[in-house]
Formats: C-alpha cells, structure tokens, sequence
C-alpha cells in the first residue's frame, strides 16, 4: 500500500471513489477477477495441441542373453545362447497430441466461465460492502464534528455566564458558590469537548482505513451534517426486489456451477479420443564413439480411444451427490429471497423508529437551548439560582447528546435499509 502522506479535501463520493480504487479488499477483489480471466485462458488453452519431446540413452553394460534353436546346423532341439542388441543404444522422439473429444473439456470451459462472472459478482459485493463501510465511518466523523460544534457553543455560552457571574461577585451582588458551581460546570464542558476532540480524531483514522488511505495522510471533509438533511430522507420499501441483492445473483451463479458439476458427472461415460503424430530418430552402436554417426528415423500417426466402461457404481453414487448439492444450493436460493425481505422489514422498522427519535431530539435540544437561555437571564437578573443554570446546562448536555446519536442512528440505519433493497449499487 502507498504510504505517501497527502492532503485530501473530499465529500463522501470522493471518500467512496478513492476507496474503491485503494482498500485493501478492493485490490484483492480485483486481483481474484484477473486470476479468473487467466483460469478461462487456462481451459481454452487445454484444447491447443500438446507437443513433447523424449530422448533417452541407454548403455547396455551387459546383454541380455536369450537361447534359440540351433538353426546353423539343423539341430533344432539343441538350444543355443546368443545375445541381441547393442552395448549403447540412443533414441530422440517428438510427439504432437490433440484432443479430439473430451466431455469434461467444453463443461471445463464453461464453467470456467461461469467463474469468472462469480469473481466479477464477489467483485461488486465487496465494493458494495466497501462503500457501506465508507459511509457509516463518514457519518460517524460528521455528527461527532456537530457534537464538538454544538459542545462549544453551549461552552462559549457558559463562558459568558462565568465571567459575568464573577463580575457580580467581584462587585459584591453574587455569591461564591455561585461561581464555584458554574466554574465546575465549565471545566466538566471543556473535559468533555477534549474527548470528543479524542472521539474524531479516531472516527477520522477509522474512515481513513476504511478508504484504504494512509494514516499519515491529511483528510478534510467538505461536508457538514446540514448538507446531508437528514430530514428529507425518504424511503421506499415497496418497489424494491430480491434480485436487486448481489447476494441473489451470486447464489444464482452457484447454483449454474453446481448443474455443470452434475452435468460433468454424468458425461463421464462417454469416451475420450485424441489424435497423435510423432517423428524421431533411433542411434545403436558397439562404440560409443561411433552412436550417433547412423540413425534411423521412425514416425507414426493414429487415434487413440479412452472408455472406461465399468467403474462399479462409484459414478452413480457421484452423481446423487451432485443432484443432492444442486438440489441444496436452490434450497438455498428460497431461504435467500425470505431472508432478505425480512432484512428489508427489520432495517426499516429501524430506520423509521431512529427517524422518529431523531424529530423528537431535535425538537427536544430546541426547546432544552430555549429553557437554558432563560433561566440565564433571569439568573443575570437574579431571579434565578445558579443551581437552575446548572441544571438547565445538564438537560442541554444531555439533550445535544440524544439528538447526536439519534442523527447517527439515524445515518446508519438508513444506510443498512439502503443496502438490504439492493439499492447501493
């Protein structure tokens, strides 16, 4: 992987097109549909003639000695030794094959096709996977980048109120306890915007890896959660189809695998001819020297038929369990299709309770700000404590806090429906 450091500024389809060319999945992925592409060069080429060339040298320290009848002077039940051949010997032979007809071979072919289409869809389904990793990690740096934005506005506002309450202590019209209280809860505020602080930047590292981008990079998002206006966001849970899930095409392509396994088995009994020529040239001497002065030259051509007619029962039993995988592998196919529109019904049944909670909190955190700017004044009018500044800052805290993660939520929910209908392509 490049680790050239860079300084990026992207919103989330740059985020996702740099992704799909980096991540470690994604050139992997890419990688396996290469690797299939030479595996259906791999079985065209089975078919191109095969030639081979044989040579061997042979030094006979001993004949071999056979009796014969003693032709020479007519005693032919008088048997005679004598010796065949000579001490070296030397061949050199080229042969060119060709199949003719191999049944596995077409079915190899196709199915090494069908492979490749399985590499491709393994392809898209790691990029969808890519980029729903990519989306949830940026939605999870843009809300924590809200929260830090609201946790210093309400931290400026309880600023003011600091300086102004120990301004009234300094000219004697508050208390110091009033102070000390507002103090603790402006230095729990500042603690608290340093962990968040702490919370992007490892939201920010986490969406670098999931871009497959170097950490020592510099990565700047162009986008605010106002830009994404979570409100808008519609859904429809009606049009959508099984087909659309790369998973469904995928077990497709198994099941198209798994008929030319079946299909391979059962054309296992017919026979296999191939066509064969060869030349070469045959040395013999007495001398080593002198072998390779005289050759002799031999070629052949002719056909040769494989049957293998009787196996027991073994491809019978092959077969069954070949029908029995296909038969599996559709059974699969069913459960799939059910499997997925209950994804679609649970991802949406979230998604519209998150929606909800995200209306409320929003709505909430309008109403809690309106209550603490409030009860701020009345408590520079001093007709409020600052136990009820405190007090109304908690309920801010808390309700900012509900309205960040319901956002997130939010985000994320929409983004599993999103992918469960096959919708993120």
């Amino acid at each position: 992987m490049d680790t050239t450091r860079g300084n990026y500024a992207f919103n989330l389809a740059d985020c996702i097109q740099y992704g799909i060319a980096h991540h470690h999945d994604m050139v992997n992925a890419n990688l396996d549909v290469d690797f299939s592409k030479e595996q259906v060069k791999e079985a065209t080429a089975k078919l191109f003639p095969h030639a081979d060339i044989n040579a061997n040298f042979t030094d006979n320290l001993k004949l071999a000695t056979s009796l014969i009848p003693d032709i020479a002077n007519g005693n032919y039940d008088k048997k005679i030794p004598v010796q065949f051949g000579t001490r070296f010997s030397s061949s050199a032979t080229g042969q060119v094959n060709q199949t003719i007809f191999q049944s596995d071979y077409f079915l190899g072919l196709k199915a090494s096709r069908v492979y490749r289409g399985l590499s491709t869809k393994n392809l898209t389904r790691t990029e969808i996977d890519t980029k729903v990793a990519i989306i949830k990690a940026y939605y999870a740096v843009l809300t924590n980048q809200e929260n830090i934005r609201l946790s210093k506005s309400n931290l400026d506002q309880l600023r003011k109120t600091l300086t102004d309450t120990k301004a009234r202590y300094d000219a004697g019209v508050s208390e110091r306890v009033d102070v000390d209280r507002i103090q603790v809860s402006y230095n729990n505020g500042v603690t608290q915007i340093e962990n968040q602080i702490r919370e992007l930047v490892y939201t920010m590292q986490l969406l670098k890896f999931q871009m497959g981008m170097p950490q020592e990079s510099n990565l700047e998002l162009r986008e605010t959660v106002q830009d994404l206006n979570v409100e808008s966001f519609s859904t429809d849970t009606l049009n959508y189809k099984v087909e659309d899930r790369i998973e469904y095409s995928i077990q497709n392509t198994q099941i198209a695998l798994n008929e030319l396994s079946l299909k391979s088995k059962k054309m296992a009994y017919l026979p296999q001819l191939n066509f064969f020529v060869n030349y070469g040239y045959n040395w013999f001497s007495t001398r080593f020297g002198d072998l390779y002065k005289t050759g002799f030259a031999a070629s052949a051509l002719g056909l040769n038929l494989s049957w293998s007619v009787f196996t027991g029962t073994e491809r019978l039993h092959q077969i069954q369990e070949q029908r029995i995988t296909l038969k599996k592998s559709q059974n699969d196919l069913d459960f799939l299709s059910q499997q997925i529109k209950l994804e679609v019904k649970s991802a949406n049944t979230s998604y519209e309770s998150n929606k909800a909670t995200f209306v409320t909190q929003k709505t909430n955190m309008t109403l809690t700000q309106g209550i603490y700017d409030r009860i701020v004044l009345k408590f520079e009018q001093g007709v409020a404590t600052s136990l009820d500044v405190i007090s109304a800052e908690s309920q801010l805290t808390q309700a900012r806090t509900d309205y960040v993660n319901a956002m997130l939520a939010t985000l994320i929910s929409k983004t599993d429906l999103d992918k469960a209908m096959g919708r993120i392509k």
